[in-house]
């Protein structure tokens, strides 16, 4: 296991009992949905009951994974809360995935049962049919229904959390995450953040991308309100500024994205009672920042640091005044360890230039493949640390500034993309022969582009087509380069994606 030896170990039914404990000091704290609908703590941990109820008995003396693919609704959390009080793992699917991905994605995973509502129930039923696993659709039963329910067996077992991130091979890759890592991150966000049942989160990210995390457990933990702002919502600033009032929202976490959107959409409106704007997953634009001071004026801002393998692991306060731009990663969190890797592997002491190794009790216990967990990781002087693949920099002051990625794994819009998985979706079109994904600057951060070589008549409309079956809408490129031509080569063959961007794009059709 990839924890550190000093780490109390939290099963995953201890993790649900302490939030459900938490929760039950505060029972009329809310939950506000995008459709205005209210759900007190009191009335979650009710639905999250009668979803048990309806859940097949675990299996005490086996790891069990529930998926869930549904809209981001009281509901889904409460089936969350549901599977964690089983003592099982929840695998969150994103339904706005393609049904491919989805399907290929259970039957990697084989859960023990599939929570689904209206929309998905329908797409993913004749899979879980044919694949012999229970199908279980949400339903609207009031909250004050509920029956006392028979004690059933749980499951002992210490994995809390599955997610699914980008595969270089076309396969998504499954990262397991115990109880212990959900625990000790939400630790110390609850304490940074001062939370407490006056403030209220808003949950911009799906369920099946690791910054709800923060989200959902910080504000149930602390017994703060939760805004969870779905698909459509997440999308437009317009309806995350009328959520952000309907609920009086005093933290924001986010990608920086989103929060470009607000700055869009704020107009001349200031919302003084956010005291706290957290951002993750890309670089912040600095103009973006700027207008962000005016419309939220009391708030810290934090630039926070982190991979799905092992949650926030950097965070560099914002200020105000001469503010740095790019930001900084900032410094380690409390419980973090990292090291700074020359070429060969030599630890870099001081100020210096290196990949960036973490180890923390937030990092997950590894890959489904162990062949996976093997590469990402590294033995240093006796210790185990994930290989963040960043080229990062270390100054005099022990700040540390991002430089860039040493493999093919790149941001947009916050979401991790692997431009491998890219270039398989597109090697996937029988009219493509090669194929080489690359991103380059834009006026949003990063755009992604793709060379594409064939000799049939294709259009970029034809392979965006193709490629919407196949990958989540941040992984399609935007602009096409469509050639006879073969992908252009370095001085030893290879195609190289460096000098695609140095040389710009270009869309020919």
């Amino acid at each position: 296991m990839l924890h550190q030896e000093n780490l109390t170990i939290i099963g995953t039914r201890a993790l649900y009992e302490r939030i459900s404990g938490e929760m039950a000091k505060t029972p009329r704290s809310t939950v506000f949905s995008a459709q205005e609908e209210r759900v007190s703590h009191e009335g979650l941990i009710a639905m999250a009951a009668l979803i048990r109820n309806r859940l097949p008995c675990p299996d005490p003396t086996a790891e069990e994974t529930v998926a869930i693919c549904a809209e981001k609704t009281p509901d889904c959390l409460a089936a969350i809360l549901a599977v964690l009080s089983t003592g099982r793992a929840y695998a969150p699917l994103d339904p706005t995935h393609p049904d491919a991905r989805l399907t290929g994605i259970l039957a990697d995973l084989r859960p023990a049962a599939l929570v689904v509502d209206e929309t998905t129930g329908p797409r993913l039923r004749d899979w879980a049919q044919a694949a012999d696993v229970p199908l279980l659709q949400l339903s609207r039963a009031a909250p004050d229904a509920v029956a006392p329910h028979a004690p059933i067996a749980v499951s002992q077992q210490s994995l809390a959390a599955v997610l699914h991130t980008s595969g270089s091979t076309g396969k998504p890759k499954r990262v397991e995450i115990e109880a212990s890592a959900l625990h000790v991150f939400q630790e110390w966000v609850v304490d940074e953040l001062g939370l407490c049942v006056d403030d209220c989160l808003l949950s911009h990210a799906p369920f099946a991308f690791d910054l709800s995390f923060l989200d959902i457990y910080a504000a149930l933990m602390s017994g703060a309100g939760l805004a969870l702002a779905d698909a459509k919502t997440a999308r437009s600033g317009a309806k995350l500024m009328a959520m952000m009032q309907r609920a009086r929202v005093t933290i924001w976490h986010s990608a920086p994205s989103a929060l470009k959107l607000i700055a869009e959409s704020a107009g001349d409106t200031i919302l003084p009672d956010l005291r706290c704007v957290l951002f993750a997953g890309e670089p912040m634009p600095a103009r973006t920042l700027q207008k962000l001071f005016r419309i939220f004026p009391k708030a810290r801002f934090l630039n926070i640091y982190g991979c799905t393998e092992t949650n926030d692991t950097f965070c560099y306060e914002v200020p105000r005044q001469n503010t740095p731009d790019p930001l900084p990663l900032g410094r380690a969190l409390p419980y973090v360890d990292y090291v700074l890797a020359d070429a060969d592997g030599a630890e870099i002491a001081g100020p210096g230039e290196g990949e960036l190794w973490v180890r923390c009790p937030t990092m997950m216990r590894g890959y489904a493949d162990p062949a996976l967990t093997a590469r990402a990781t590294v033995w240093h002087q006796g210790k185990l640390y994930y290989r963040s693949g960043d080229q990062v920099r270390r100054d005099a002051t022990g700040l540390v500034h991002f430089i860039g990625r040493n493999d093919t794994i790149v941001k947009l819009t916050g979401i991790r993309v692997d431009l491998n998985e890219v270039d398989a979706a597109l090697l996937a079109h029988p009219g493509v022969d090669e194929a080489l994904s690359f991103v380059t600057p834009s006026a949003d951060g990063l755009a992604l582009n793709a060379w594409v070589t064939t000799q049939h008549d294709l259009s970029s409309l034809d392979l965006r087509l193709h490629l919407t079956q196949r990958l989540p809408l941040a992984a399609i490129p935007r602009h096409y380069t469509i050639s006879r031509m073969e992908v252009p080569k370095n001085s030893n063959g290879k195609a190289c994606r460096r000098q695609m961007a140095q040389n710009g794009q270009s869309t020919l059709v």
